[in-house]
């Protein structure tokens, strides 16, 4: 049982934050709320299938230093009838060659507080780095992540994953990611998604083909944590608090 940021996607501690925020030099808050179909992370579905809210507030600072905060619903279907997580993270941003290469160290803390089942907890850190380069209308980037001791005491967990975004004009994006995750207990697995993500004022929504190796068959979860899915995301950007 994992968490996400969304992966990694929704929240910005890597390609920063919106235009108003980074003018300021005090740096400053922004945050969401969004409603996916279906809440996957690395492939596999922490809801058994069905819907989730979820919300995001990030502080960051023109210095490159981030916090913040990732909330969604969960549903593991487990005997403690868990219900949502708690994602604390922190980081830092660093730039080079004005701004199209970016390096990203990142620590996160992610906690399930109303757990009540039996034996060793859900709670897990997560170490990061990530590289990001802009390539005029492409941008890549490649991400590795570390788990000392995986959800349940299920042992160490390594990841890597590579993303590619292709902006068609400025409100629209193709989206592409694939990675592989192994270690641990039944958290091997390569994971794909392919998709694409608008936006309009205030509003962002993000369509996306989203699947692991693992069939229903052979998921060592739920039958429909595994399964390929078209996943919908609808996101609010609530206006930023600048200091």
């Amino acid at each position: 049982m994992k968490a996400a940021l969304a992966a990694s996607a929704l929240i910005l501690a890597l390609t920063g934050p919106p235009a108003a925020l980074a003018a300021n030099e005090a740096g400053g808050l922004f945050s969401f709320i969004a409603l996916t179909s279906d809440y996957r992370y690395q492939g596999a579905s922490n809801t058994d299938g069905n819907a989730a809210v979820q919300g995001n507030v990030h502080y960051w600072r023109p210095d490159g230093w981030y916090a913040g905060l990732f909330a969604s619903q969960v549903d593991f279907k487990d005997p403690g009838h868990t219900s949502y997580e708690l994602d604390w993270y922190g980081g830092k941003n660093l730039e080079f060659d004005g701004g199209r290469t970016e390096l990203k160290l990142q620590l996160m803390d992610s906690v399930f507080p109303n757990n009540r089942t039996p034996g060793p907890t859900y709670d897990f850190l997560t170490y990061e780095i990530a590289g990001k380069r802009v390539w005029g209308k492409l941008t890549t980037s490649t991400l590795a992540a570390f788990v000392p001791q995986g959800s349940y005491r299920s042992g160490k967990v390594w990841r890597v994953e590579t993303d590619a975004d292709y902006a068609l004009t400025p409100d629209l994006t193709l989206k592409a990611i694939v990675g592989d995750q192994w270690g641990g207990r039944n958290h091997t697995r390569a994971y794909w998604s392919l998709g694409a993500a608008s936006r309009w004022k205030t509003l962002g929504f993000d369509l996306r083909w989203v699947g692991t190796d693992r069939t229903r068959a052979n998921c060592p979860f739920l039958p429909k944590t595994c399964g390929p899915e078209v996943v919908g995301t609808l996101t609010v950007n609530l206006p930023p608090l600048m200091f």
